[in-house]
């Protein structure tokens, strides 16, 4: 009989994508394994739908586990191996204690990024056996050893022996990638529905020349030095990707636009673009170095219309922080340039954000985000997850680290940082009440282009109003939220989602509720001033219009709004992240065609997601959009 090797895989909730990690070990193994005819590699992959794994267990503990039963007394020790993250850590690890009880025989088998810090585990679960670094000749190898003594001579492995944890030589990285087989050759393109995955998970390179405190990714299995797989491979591959129908191919390089082959990797995409169709959306984790060769990508990408966003990853601008994160090079001064020029040309450029990270603070991340506001169009802030692998988790002692279990993703296995030696846990609870506040107002699109318009006009503070928005919003839907409790602040953020559909079932009360906030507002941070009147009046007309294009409950429809001044200059100004001139605020009735999507509830359910269904202008948008100048954008050195 064939040895039973059974490979898991989970999607995270988020991108249900086709089995590239455990495709890319069976490849490897059946192309350089000694018995390839010996063994019986099963890839089991969960895509999207975590509750489908008991079902899985039940069906296997029928129908393999006598099998499994029969390897072990034919001497062959099957093997169930996971890859973990951690989004899906929980849950497999729950399931391998459940395999474990039902087959203590088996060999349990982990590798992935959550999973490096391998004492951790190799103690207190069920695992038997971590493979450390790259997977793919590390675990070949260990399936060719044969014996539990010729674990010791396997490069890459981590295991507990008579007590003791026993960690054998690094392997070296593979430097010419060309010579990993390709998981495309074994895995199938089709969901368990039988339709193409919607997106894939492609890496054209390893490797990651930062050393960020925070991240593992230039710390761990894929090192510092960049290398690439050939252009004439990733062609190939991605002609075979869309050939099969899928819609959308999101890179897992560190950093794309770094190395001189990724301009070609831009035209080749961009070339199967033209001639198929496919993908929709191509993205990417881009290079730190925002020069010109990353800004010639983004234009070629943008023109073929395959950019969702240009994402850059500032994470932080406090200086400590910075610092701490060994990022010290990080200014947005380099990057405003960039975003401006970027927003005037139309290409959808954003920035992102980590709150929580050490030698930040409440007060300092509150001006960064104001600062940013008036700088790009579009901000992502997440929560800082401490990761296993890091600086900042093997340092948690001497930074004074505090944590949560991590929630809103399923049973992730994770720790939210909620207070360092910088801050405070009261504060840091508090912020992640400001990235529920950020999700609803401008991620949610419920107020983007009056939190736009302050930010630009540098008047009054964005970010603490956005805070008083949610605290007045909690209240006002307290009766229609059970179990919302505006003084538990990471309470508050795991109802984003019904906070945001609830707001959205109620739009006059949800906009009546943040204009009066709104005024209040003004008048605590301006007093007298001269101008506080006219800005009050200027923020409640952008209001309405930001009421007019919000997300809507319901069906698609088309409507004709009416507003008082010239709606449709100051949407192009400020798209333009520009402030308006007072004159296109005065009186000068304009009708605006909008086109309306609906789905709040259906088909979007999170804040997250407004921004894809939020209204657009129709009749007029086209006419306005023709009268705008085009922009070429100058390629603009940034050093990382």
């Amino acid at each position: 009989m064939q040895r039973p090797i059974w490979l898991l895989s989970l999607d995270s909730d988020t991108f249900p994508a086709a089995p590239m990690t455990t495709g890319g070990l069976k490849a490897y193994y059946q192309e350089l394994g000694k018995n390839p005819a010996q063994v019986d590699i099963q890839l089991v992959h969960f895509v999207n739908h975590p509750e489908k794994i008991p079902q899985w267990l039940e069906q296997w503990q029928k129908d393999e586990l006598p099998r499994a039963r029969e390897a072990i007394a034919a001497g062959l020790q099957p093997v169930m191996g996971f890859s973990v993250y951690t989004w899906n850590a929980a849950e497999f690890l729950d399931l391998m204690r459940e395999v474990k009880a039902l087959c203590p025989d088996i060999l349990i088998v982990a590798g992935g990024p959550h999973v490096q810090k391998a004492r951790d585990y190799l103690f207190s679960e069920a695992v038997d056996i971590i493979v450390l670094g790259e997977g793919e000749a590390t675990f070949t190898d260990f399936l060719d050893a044969g014996s539990r003594e010729a674990w010791h001579d396997v490069a890459g492995l981590a295991f507990v022996e008579n007590g003791e944890l026993v960690t054998t030589a690094e392997r070296p990285r593979f430097r010419n990638l060309n010579e990993l087989p390709s998981p495309l050759n074994v895995i199938s393109l089709l969901d368990s529905e039988g339709e193409p995955y919607d997106c894939i998970a492609y890496e054209t390179s390893r490797g990651c020349p930062y050393k960020c405190a925070f991240c593992e990714w230039g710390t761990g299995a894929i090192g510092t030095k960049m290398l690439s797989f050939s252009v004439e491979r990733i062609r190939h591959d991605w002609n075979y990707i869309v050939d099969a129908g899928i819609k959308n191919i999101w890179l897992t390089d560190s950093n794309f636009g770094a190395l001189k082959e990724d301009v070609e990797k831009a035209r080749v995409l961009c070339e199967i673009k033209q001639r198929t169709g496919l993908p929709n959306t191509f993205a990417t984790s881009w290079s730190k170095k925002h020069g010109s060769r990353s800004q010639e990508i983004v234009l070629l990408l943008h023109q073929n219309n395959l950019l969702p966003h240009y994402h850059l990853a500032l994470q932080t601008l406090t200086p400590l922080a910075l610092e701490l994160c060994h990022r010290t090079n990080m200014d947005a001064n380099k990057y405003e340039p960039i975003a401006r020029e970027m927003a005037k040309a139309r290409v959808p450029i954003a920035c992102e954000l980590i709150w929580g990270l050490v030698g930040d603070n409440l007060a300092s991340f509150e001006k960064n985000l104001d600062r940013l506001f008036a700088v790009f169009p579009t901000i992502n802030i997440f929560g800082y997850t401490l990761l296993p692998g890091t600086e900042f988790y093997d340092k948690r002692e001497e930074y004074r680290i505090e944590t949560l279990p991590v929630a809103g993703y399923g049973k992730a296995k994770g720790e939210y940082v909620v207070g360092c030696m910088s801050f405070p846990i009261e504060e840091g609870l508090e912020g992640y009440f400001l990235i529920t506040a950020h999700l609803l107002m401008s991620r949610g699109y419920m107020l983007p282009l009056t939190l736009r318009y302050l930010a630009l006009s540098e008047t009054v503070p964005v970010a603490g109003m956005m805070r008083a928005m949610l605290q007045a919003l909690c209240t006002e839907f307290s009766s229609e939220i059970p179990g919302l409790d505006a003084g538990d602040k990471m309470g508050v953020y795991e109802f984003r989602e019904e906070l945001f559909i609830t707001s959205y079932t109620y739009p006059e009360r949800t906009y009546a509720c943040v204009r009066q906030v709104a005024m209040q507002w003004i008048d605590d941070h301006m007093g007298n001033q001269l101008d506080a009147a006219g800005l009050k009046h200027r923020v409640l007309q952008l209001l309405d219009l930001d009421q007019a294009f919000a997300p809507h409950v319901g069906a698609t429809r088309e409507v004709v709004a009416q507003f008082d001044f010239d709606a449709n200059a100051v949407i192009d100004t400020l798209e333009s992240m520009e402030i308006p001139a007072a004159e296109l605020f005065a009186d000068n009735p304009t009708e605006v065609g909008i086109h309306i999507p609906g789905g709040v509830g259906d088909i979007i359910k999170d804040p997250d997601g407004g921004v894809w269904i939020h209204a657009e202008r129709t009749s007029s948008k086209e006419e306005h959009a023709a009268k705008l100048q085009p922009v070429t954008v100058q390629a603009l050195a940034v050093s990382a």
